[in-house]
């Protein structure tokens, strides 16, 4: 009878150990600090390498530290987590205490999860329970009014209970409170009420499961009620920057909106979905960096993505207002890999490890940056720090040097910046080697982050920086004193990899294994569009000539205006785009075929799905194109490095992608049916249309009325007995 309780006291043992879940990795980023301040919110804290904080653990703790017997200010770090409806314990290594001795127990700091929050003292792992049903949950460890000089957290766990009803239930009870007292006679109330009714039964007799529906459908109706019945004046969106900076995992975004005083504004912010009429019902964010205005943060998105992102402002009248929807998608996830020698002091080592662990994050989250490992060494000889194409750096003994901005900073190099032939082949840059970047996906970057249409990106030829006209941050980051690394300097950091992957886009090559520009999103594409593409350059049928497809799935052009391309559709494509590998495709509209590369020639395949050779990257051409009323971008249309290449008036071909952006050859116009009528001036008054020129040929002249040689014929509109001639 006793080995049998004995037994069923360590079966149920197990069982409790089976349900309590160490989720800490699942939905925690950098839980441990070891990346420093990756995927953390910090507001005043420092990172630490030394070992005088009791509760340390690995490399590196959070601190902030004033003198004994002084008071530290205010700070706060903390994270966002998207967690499933359940019951969670969030523990940490915690202390807040004045070390002059005079004070046993200061006040002040608290470890918090949402509403839950336990008091930080003295040295220890503080833990506390709290129930999640539905929204973000912000953890965080913060420090408010306190009379101690010393705060510390390190080694962040949290841990997912076995089901704990009651403590759902309860949770539940206050959204139906909060509900009942919101509930009125107004629009929206018999919804509302419907939704009190659901999460009553719920804890009536219903099952756990359904918790986070029931408390969100019940947390969107309470929010919604107020909305429809709102009070005083409404808001607007006064501005949008319809360019999103895009990384892997994050967007971020501009508006400004009225009204601006914060005694005004419950909440200000973007909204995001991957449905196409995003609302504050299904994700948003207040988070913002200060950069000449805001620059709005949404995070923890997933890569390789298709969202759909819009402005709000809500008043505390709860009067709501909207701006435009913006149709943008993440990138595809980085994959730079990092590793570090430890050859240095115990100290040094730390430092440099966790800025190469934080340097991994921020382009794994912010680029789509490939084919690179950073190998980091520490050699004491090396004044500052240097690095290689392909990422073999060395990082030196001067403390200064032993940071995130440095080894951003390195990476560039590592990564191209001043290494690659790109960089130096005058392509690219106004002087050659030097001067301003001519990438339109770099000045766009740079122009957005400081809010500045006047500002590029240049440098010589070993360095990138924005031009001088730039206030705020140097994104080049070109020495320790433009890194002030402790407090976070995050926009500085994601403005460095963005403006790194924006060149990457334009044409510089990240890796040798890579070899070629890095894809994106440049050309803002819908589905459904019938798309006519057409040669920039003016010997091939520029101002007449269309790509299309012959019944043979051969690519062909042939002379086209707007009339006769709407009812031909061999001559019309869908532009469509593939957000996990961040190319394009093209499918021709009348025969149903992919554009594709095989054989050495462009042409197209009856394939449904592209494969490789269907994946089409569009590579924005660095200068404008204008014609009458049309001004917009040019691109080369790429597969496998190769450029569709307009051979004359009726022939394409293929050549090696040309980045001399001279070559018209290779520039194509994707213009929506709207924007052919541009061209449809150069058939007016035409007679006929005429390929070849016959023996018998009478005398041709020009518009001017100038004679002109049948040998002498290009492309054009001419004169012949009195008639209107497309040649």
């Amino acid at each position: 009878m006793k080995k049998n309780l004995i037994c069923f006291i360590l079966l149920l043992s197990a069982l409790n150990l089976m349900a309590d879940t160490n989720v800490t990795n699942t939905y925690v980023q950098n839980p441990d600090f070891e990346a420093r301040f990756a995927g953390w919110i910090n507001d005043g804290f420092y990172f630490v390498t030394n070992s005088s904080f009791g509760q340390k653990q690995g490399k590196i703790y959070m601190e902030r530290w004033v003198g004994s017997g002084g008071k530290i200010p205010n700070v706060e770090i903390c994270q966002d987590l998207y967690l499933p409806a359940g019951t969670y314990t969030l523990m940490a290594g915690c202390h807040n205490i004045q070390q002059s001795g005079s004070i046993p127990e200061c006040t002040g700091a608290m470890l918090y999860a949402n509403d839950e929050s336990v008091t930080v003292t003295e040295s220890k792992d503080y833990s506390l329970t709290f129930t999640v049903l539905q929204g973000v949950t912000r953890i965080g460890f913060k420090v408010t009014s306190t009379n101690a000089n010393w705060a510390a957290i390190d080694n962040v766990k949290l841990t997912q209970l076995d089901t704990n009803l009651e403590a759902e239930y309860a949770e539940l009870q206050k959204l139906i409170t909060k509900a009942e007292e919101v509930l009125g006679e107004g629009e929206g109330a018999t919804e509302l009420a419907a939704a009190i009714n659901d999460a009553k039964g719920l804890i009536e007799g219903g099952t756990n499961e359904e918790i986070g529906s029931i408390a969100k459908s019940l947390s969107d109706a309470t929010l919604n009620y107020r909305i429809l019945n709102a009070t005083g004046a409404t808001p607007k969106i006064t501005s949008l920057n319809k360019f999103v900076a895009a990384g892997a995992t994050i967007l971020l975004a501009r508006m400004t909106a009225q009204p601006t005083t914060a005694s005004a504004v419950l909440e200000k912010g973007f909204c995001w979905s991957t449905n196409p009429e995003p609302t504050i019902f299904d994700n948003r964010s207040t988070r913002y960096f200060s950069s000449n205005g805001e620059i709005y943060c949404m995070e923890k998105l997933q890569p390789g993505t298709m969202y759909y992102v819009r402005p709000y402002i809500m008043t505390k009248g709860y009067k709501l207002a909207y701006g435009d929807i913006i149709k943008v998608p993440t990138l595809p996830k980085g994959s730079v890999t990092a590793d570090y020698d430890n050859n240095g002091n115990t100290e040094e080592n730390n430092r440099i490890a966790s800025a190469v662990e934080e340097i991994k994050w921020l382009y794994n989250n912010l680029s789509y940056v490939r084919g690179v490992n950073v190998s980091v060494h520490y050699s004491s000889g090396t004044p500052t720090a240097d690095c290689s194409y392909g990422g073999w750096m060395r990082v030196g003994s001067n403390e200064s040097y032993q940071q995130t901005g440095t080894i951003l900073h390195e990476t560039n190099h590592g990564v191209g910046v001043g290494t690659s032939d790109v960089w130096w082949n005058g392509n690219y840059r106004a002087e050659g080697d030097r001067g301003k970047w001519l990438g339109p996906r770099a000045t766009q970057m740079i122009q957005f982050l400081n809010k500045n249409n006047s500002v590029y990106m240049t440098g010589d030829n070993t360095h990138m920086w924005p031009t001088s006209a730039v206030s705020g941050f140097n994104y080049g980051i070109n020495g320790s004193w433009e890194d002030s690394y402790n407090p976070e300097n995050t926009l500085l950091y994601y403005g460095n990899v963005l403006i790194t992957h924006a060149l990457h886009q334009d044409g510089l090559v990240c890796s040798s294994s890579v070899g070629f520009a890095s894809p994106a999103y440049t050309f803002a594409q819908d589905d459904e569009t019938k798309y006519y593409i057409k040669t920039t350059d003016v010997d091939c049928g520029n101002e007449t000539a269309l790509l299309g497809v012959k019944e043979s799935g051969a690519l062909t052009m042939q002379p086209m205006n707007t009339e006769m391309a709407q009812a031909d559709d061999n001559f019309a494509w869908n532009i469509l785009y593939e957000p996990k590998t961040a190319y394009y495709y093209l499918r021709n509209v009348g025969t149903g075929r992919l554009m594709s590369y095989s054989s050495q020639q462009f042409r197209t395949t009856p394939r449904t799905s592209p494969s490789t050779n269907e994946r089409v990257q569009l590579l924005p051409s660095r200068s404008t194109y204008k014609k009458s009323t049309l001004k917009t971008s040019s691109y080369w249309l790429t597969i496998n490095k190769n450029a569709l290449t307009a051979k004359n008036e009726t022939t394409v071909g293929s050549a090696s992608f040309d980045a001399n952006d001279g070559n018209t050859k290779q520039h194509w116009l994707i213009l929506t049916e709207k924007e052919m009528e541009v061209f449809d001036q150069f058939w007016t008054g035409i007679d006929e249309i005429q390929s070849t020129i016959d023996n018998d040929d009478d005398t041709w002249y020009s518009l001017d009325g100038r004679r002109v040689e049948k040998k002498q014929l290009k492309r054009g509109i001419y004169i012949k007995n009195g008639k209107k001639i497309l040649f």
